[in-house]
């Protein structure tokens, strides 16, 4: 359960990205468990038997566009004032519109070791539907080891993002996570379904902000 409730912690804290998410779902979906429900806002959370992953999901509505949220988590210079504790973050290398690479630093309570990962984050938007899919896939290598951090062991995460009328949409956010190294027994007291929660509500607050405004994307068609 320690190893659990960090894991969730860390999961919505970093912007944000082998066991594959549907088939996890398709195995195991009577196991989720709704944690908070406010503001439109749900968190389900659920352990993966036999791994030290656990699993995280966020059902929320946004007002905005997909447009917005795109620029939002492309604009990783900025992800210290609009993704929940993150301590620093930089791009490595924007690959195109639809792919870059950044590395992530994320801010854990004392005494526990601050947790870092390299990120590959790709948009793709399927025509027919025009869901939005962001994956962030952690890249274990992508970067030299930190002093004082302790490198994320395996992170995955999928955006669905479904317009539902001109300015609004419906949010599906689901992450698996191993947070690696030790865990306190004091760390069992962190409320992950309250910090997935608030998470949320920057990300959704944020969107409003001046500089995601006017943003278009190739890929995207609204």
């Amino acid at each position: 359960m320690k190893l659990f409730r960090l894991g969730c912690y860390l999961t919505v804290v970093i912007g944000s990205f082998g066991f594959p998410l549907k088939a996890a779902r398709a195995q195991a979906q009577e196991n989720w468990r709704l944690a908070k429900d406010k503001d439109q806002i749900q968190v389900y959370t659920r352990n993966i038997p036999g791994s030290r992953s656990s699993e995280l999901r966020v059902e929320c509505t946004m007002a905005g566009t997909q447009n917005q949220l795109v620029a939002l988590l492309s604009d990783i210079a900025n992800y210290k004032n609009v993704i929940y504790k993150t301590k620093s973050a930089r791009l490595i290398r924007r690959v195109s519109e639809t792919e870059l690479l950044y590395h992530v630093v994320t801010a854990v309570p004392w005494p526990v070791s601050d947790r870092d990962m390299g990120v590959q984050l790709t948009f793709a938007q399927d025509p027919n539907s025009k869901v939005l899919e962001v994956k962030g896939v952690g890249v274990p290598n992508l970067v030299a080891a930190q002093p004082n951090t302790v490198r994320i062991a395996d992170w995955l995460a999928i955006w669905n993002v479904r317009p539902i009328a001109k300015q609004r949409m419906q949010v599906t956010y689901t992450c698996r996570l191993d947070p690696g190294g030790d865990i306190p027994a004091w760390l069992d007291n962190v409320a992950a379904a309250s910090s997935a929660y608030q998470s949320f509500v920057l990300i959704r607050n944020s969107l409003s902000l001046p500089r995601y405004q006017g943003k278009t994307f190739a890929f995207l068609n609204n």
